[in-house]
C-alpha cells in the first residue's frame, strides 16, 4: 500500500511506543505535523525549541523511557543548547528536524545550515536520512543508540520532500522493533561480579555512590535488596535520587560533597562501589582528595570509555547496573556481612549535625533566608511531589535540605551546569505526572532563560508551581566575584516582578516580601488548580557550594 514518508515517521514512533511529542511549528516539518494531528499523539508545543528538549529531557528521565522532540531547521539551531544539556543528564531523546527538499541541499537551500555537523559533537550519534523509503531504518537505529550504553539523545533530519513522497508500507515492516528495537541487557562478567563482592565483603568502612546512570536499568526493590543485606553506607545524586529513600537506615542522601557534609566521609571510605557515578571533577576525578590514596574503587557502568577513564579501579565491570546488581547480590546472599555500626554512627552523626546547621538557619527573617522557605515549602510537599532546582546559591539551600524518599520524583541542573532547564523541565515533569505535584524552585537568573513556557503551562492547563527566589543577582557567580576579586562584574539584576509577568500569561501570582506572609502566599499558589508563581524576595546568601569554590580557589580546605 502506498504512503507518504510522514506516515513511516508516525509507524515508526509508535512501534517504539512513543505517545508524546514536543516541540515548535515550521516551515520543513509541516507536512509531518499535518499527518501526526490525526493520530493519537499528545503535542506540547513551546515557545522555544531548547525549552522544548529541556521538557523531553525530564520527560524522558521520570519515565525511563525515550522522548521525541520535532523542529524545522532554525529551530534546530534553537534546540542544539537542550542537546548539549541531555548528553550530560543522559537523557534519551529522539531530536527530530525537517529541513529544505533534498535536491536543493548544498546549494542555497532555505534556511539551510550544517544540522548534522551540528548535532554530531553533541549527540550520540546524527545523521540525516538518505531516502524516504529508509526513515524507519534510521528511527529504529536512533532508538537503539539512544537507548545503548550510557543514554542520551540521538539527531535525525529528514528533508521535507521525504515527508510527503510516496512510499511502500512494507518499508515499515522490514524495520520492525520485534527483534532488535530496544538494546537487551549487559549483564557484566560473572568472575568479575564474584571478585566485586568479596572485596566488599572484607571492606570495613565501604560507601555506594549512584548516578544518573544508574537510572534506566537499576530497580528499587533490587538496591534495597542489597543494601539490606550488607549494611553499606548509599548516596545518590542527580537523576537516581530517591531510589533508596533517604529514610532508609543506610542511606545518607545527596551525594554531592559541598551540600552534604557526611559525602565527605568518603576519605575515610576503604571500598567505593561506584553505580554508574561518573569520576569526575565532583569527586576529584577519582584521586586523593577526596578519596584516600588506597582507596579501593569497583566501577560499574554500561560505557567502557567511563571505566578507568580517571584512574585504574581495583575492578571494572562492563554491564547495566540493574542486571549487575542483581547478580552481586544472589552472590552476596551466600556470604556473612559485618553490620558496619560503628561506620554508619560516624554517617549518622555527620549527617545529624549539618541537618541541624542547615535546620539552624531556617529562623524567621526580613530579608528571607533560602532555608525559610525550605521549612516552609515543607509542609506543601510530599514523597509523591516532583521537585526540580534549578539555579545556584538559593537552591543549594533547598536541595540540600529537602529529602527524597522516592524514585523519578527529583531533577537538578545537570553536569553540564546549563541554569535555566527548570521551568521546562517541571513542565516535562508534570506532562509524565499529571497526578501528581510538581513544583520547581528557582533562581531570578535562571527563570529568565525559560520563564515565558509559562505560557506553555497555561495552554496545556500544567498546574506548575513555581517557588522564585529573587535576589537581583546572579547569584553564585556573585559570590565567587565577591570573594575572589572583592566586586561583582556583570552579575547584578534587578528587582523585576515576575509575579505581574506569570498574571499576565495567565498563571496566577504571588508576590512575597515579608516572611510573615510566606505560608500564606504557598497555601494560596498549591490550592490553585493551575500553575502559579511565587515571587519571593530573599537574602543574598552565600551557600556552601559558593563557599567550597572559592575556598579551592583560595587554596584552603577549611
Amino acid at each position: 500500500m502506498s504512503i507518504t514518508g510522514s506516515d513511516l515517521v508516525v509507524k515508526s514512533l509508535k512501534e517504539h511506543g512513543v505517545d508524546t511529542l514536543f516541540g515548535i511549528a515550521g516551515d520543513h516539518i509541516l507536512h509531518l505535523l499535518d499527518v501526526i494531528y490525526d493520530d493519537n499523539f499528545r503535542m506540547v508545543d513551546f515557545r522555544h525549541e531548547s525549552g522544548a528538549v529541556h521538557a523531553a529531557d525530564s520527560y524522558s528521565r521520570i519515565l525511563r523511557k525515550p522522548a521525541v522532540t520535532l523542529s524545522t531547521t532554525p529551530g534546530h539551531a534553537n534546540a542544539v543548547p537542550g542537546l548539549a544539556n541531555a548528553m550530560h543528564s543522559e537523557a534519551p531523546i529522539i531530536n527530530i528536524s525537517g529541513s529544505a527538499d533534498s535536491l536543493n541541499l548544498g546549494r542555497g537551500a532555505m534556511q539551510e545550515f550544517d544540522q548534522v555537523g551540528v548535532a554530531r559533537p553533541i549527540t550520540k550519534g546524527a545523521w540525516q536520512v538518505p531516502s524516504p523509503e529508509r526513515i524507519p531504518e534510521f528511527i529504529s537505529l536512533a532508538f537503539r543508540t539512544a537507548l545503548s550504553g550510557r543514554q542520551g539523545p540521538v539527531h535525525l533530519t529528514i528533508p521535507h520532500d521525504f515527508q510527503s513522497a510516496k512510499v511502500d508500507e512494507k518499508d515499515l515492516y522490514r524495520y520492525s522493533t520485534n527483534s532488535f528495537g530496544v538494546p537487551r541487557d549487559v549483564r557484566g562478567d560473572s568472575n568479575q561480579i564474584v571478585e566485586a563482592v568479596s572485596i566488599l565483603n572484607n571492606a570495613e568502612r565501604p560507601l555506594i555512590f549512584a548516578g544518573s546512570t544508574a537510572l534506566f536499568s537499576l530497580e528499587e526493590e533490587s538496591i534495597i535488596k542489597f543494601l539490606d543485606l550488607t549494611n553499606i553506607p548509599f548516596f545518590s545524586e542527580d537523576s537516581i535520587r530517591g531510589i533508596v529513600p533517604d529514610s532508609h537506615p543506610v542511606s545518607f542522601g545527596l551525594g554531592y560533597q559541598p551540600l552534604n557534609e557526611a559525602a565527605q566521609n568518603i576519605k575515610e571510605a576503604d571500598v567505593v562501589l561506584m553505580l554508574g557515578k561518573k569520576l569526575d571533577y565532583t569527586l576529584g576525578f577519582g584521586g586523593d582528595p577526596p578519596f584516600a590514596n588506597n582507596v579501593k574503587q569497583i566501577i560499574i557502568d554500561p560505557s567502557i570509555s567511563q571505566i578507568g577513564i580517571a584512574r585504574t579501579p581495583e575492578i571494572g565491570i562492563l554491564g547495566d547496573i540493574g542486571p549487575v546488581v542483581s547478580e552481586m547480590f544472589e552472590i552476596a546472599k551466600k556470604k556473612k556481612w559485618r553490620k558496619n555500626i560503628d561506620w554508619i554512627k560516624k554517617l549518622t552523626k555527620s549527617s545529624d549535625e549539618w541537618i541541624d546547621k542547615l535546620d539552624s538557619l531556617s529562623t524567621k527573617t526580613d530579608p528571607i533566608h533560602p532555608m525559610f522557605i525550605s521549612k516552609i515549602l515543607k509542609k506543601f510537599i510530599d514523597d509523591e511531589t516532583h521537585i526540580t532546582f534549578d539555579g545556584g546559591d538559593y537552591c543549594h539551600f533547598l536541595r540540600a535540605s529537602i529529602e527524597r524518599n522516592k524514585p523519578y520524583r527529583f531533577n537538578n541542573v545537570s553536569s553540564f551546569g546549563m541554569i535555566g532547564t527548570g521551568i521546562p523541565y517541571a513542565i516535562g515533569a508534570q506532562i509524565a505526572l499529571p497526578k501528581h505535584k510538581v513544583v520547581v524552585v528557582t533562581g531570578d537568573g535562571s527563570f529568565g532563560f525559560n520563564g515565558m513556557e509559562i505560557d506553555t503551562m497555561v495552554r496545556h492547563n500544567l498546574p506548575v508551581k513555581i517557588i522564585l527566589g529573587n535576589n537581583s543577582i546572579w547569584g553564585i557567580d556573585w559570590q565567587i566575584q565577591k570573594g575572589l576579586y572583592g566586586r561583582p562584574v556583570w552579575t547584578d539584576l534587578l528587582p523585576t516582578r515576575y509575579d505581574k509577568m506569570a498574571e499576565s500569561l495567565g498563571a496566577h501570582s504571588e508576590y512575597v516580601k515579608n516572611s510573615s506572609d510566606l505560608e500564606s502566599s504557598l497555601l494560596r499558589s498549591f490550592s490553585h488548580d493551575g500553575p502559579s508563581l511565587v515571587n519571593i524576595e530573599i537574602d543574598q546568601i552565600i551557600s556552601p557550594v559558593a563557599e567550597a569554590a572559592i575556598n579551592r580557589k583560595l587554596g584552603s580546605h577549611g
